[in-house]
């Protein structure tokens, strides 16, 4: 868990940081929305303390994680010093749905505008058995941690397309069945690097508007801490010609649309995506077109699916999500859901 929520901490990856049918006013020729079984229980909201072993440097180092979430969007994660239940804050990332942001001990503060996606904190148990079910993840014994039962899952990284387990690199993850993360033991270079278990459960936190900030907008504020250099997000819908057309499942209403243009680096080329969000309870789907530039992802990775009319794409599963990706009339999108089966819906229905 610790390697994947660093990801989260540490300051330099921060800026990467998830209608009631269709997500325009297309006519009537558009296609019907998709019908999706309806979810299993999720834990719509939850609060974890962790003890974290750190044994990857020439000390072990004992400290503390926090967790706190809110479904879909809200995200708040502490890492703290000493052991459970912890001392001072030495950096926290806090996520709402159109910000995140992150504060160090040893730095200044900052925001960025927040890209809609899933929450890379919360584990997918439907994703992770779907990989099983392909044979790209195993599926463990039954535990208990912190008084909580949980399934065991083993696959080789938190940080990468999921994959089979290596004597190399490997994380073992204990995760209830309604997607809480209890433990996760980190195995690299063929070493045990890292141990993060829980310590506490509450799944009825309290929460102000402080918890995920969500009254904030630095934008508003004129907050110079709010970083727009390497990529500027925009709320603003987009119905012209070359956008591919998404017909969100029965009972998904539109979030967010917003548009993005990306800066990869000082001599790379720019990349403009066009992201829409929709959401159904604790339940969320994103599509992302790339209106300039091209994708980054081999082309050959992940497993081929069938979408209908002739039309296939890659499906492609990650701790809490999976993403189906596809060219439409010479169009890339990606699709993202932690439910597999809303992603895959939804990627039918596209269109120009």
């Amino acid at each position: 868990m610790r390697q994947r929520w660093g990801a989260l901490v540490l300051l330099g990856l921060a800026v990467n940081l998830g209608l009631v049918a269709c997500s325009d006013s297309g006519g009537s020729d558009r296609p019907a929305a998709p019908k999706v079984a309806d979810p299993a229980p999720r834990a719509a909201a939850f609060r974890v303390v962790y003890k974290v072993d750190d044994t990857v440097g020439a000390t072990p180092q004992v400290s503390t994680d926090v967790i706190q979430v809110a479904l879909p969007w809200n995200g708040l994660l502490e890492h703290r010093e000493g052991a459970p239940p912890g001392g001072a804050v030495l950096a926290s990332t806090i996520q709402n749905q159109r910000f995140t942001f992150n504060s160090a001990q040893t730095s200044t503060g900052f925001a960025t505008r927040r890209i809609p996606g899933p929450l890379t904190t919360v584990p997918s148990p439907e994703a992770l058995q779907a990989a099983a079910d392909a044979g790209l993840i195993d599926r463990g014994a039954e535990a208990s941690v912190a008084g909580e039962p949980c399934t065991k899952w083993s696959y080789q990284a938190t940080n990468k397309v999921l994959a089979k387990p290596t004597a190399d690199e490997s994380v073992e993850a204990c995760i209830t069945k309604d997607g809480i993360p209890l433990r996760e033991a980190i195995t690299l270079r063929g070493k045990p690097a890292r141990v993060t278990e829980a310590v506490q459960v509450d799944r009825n936190p309290p929460v102000t508007p402080e918890t995920f900030l969500t009254n904030r907008d630095p934008g508003a504020e004129g907050d110079k801490g709010l970083l727009e250099t390497e990529q500027q997000i925009t709320e603003e819908s987009d119905s012209g010609k070359d956008i591919v057309k998404v017909t969100a499942p029965e009972g998904f209403k539109v979030a967010r649309q917003v548009k993005v243009l990306r800066q990869p680096g000082p001599n790379a080329a720019p990349i403009s995506l066009y992201v829409q969000a929709f959401e159904s309870g604790t339940d969320l789907v994103t599509t992302e077109q790339f209106t300039l530039g091209a994708p980054s992802w081999p082309a050959e990775e992940g497993t081929v699916v069938d979408l209908g009319g002739k039309r296939s794409g890659r499906i492609v599963y990650r701790p809490g999500w999976a993403e189906v990706r596809v060219t439409v009339d010479g169009k890339n999108v990606r699709v993202t859901s932690p439910r597999p089966a809303v992603a895959l819906a939804v990627a039918k229905t596209l269109e120009v």
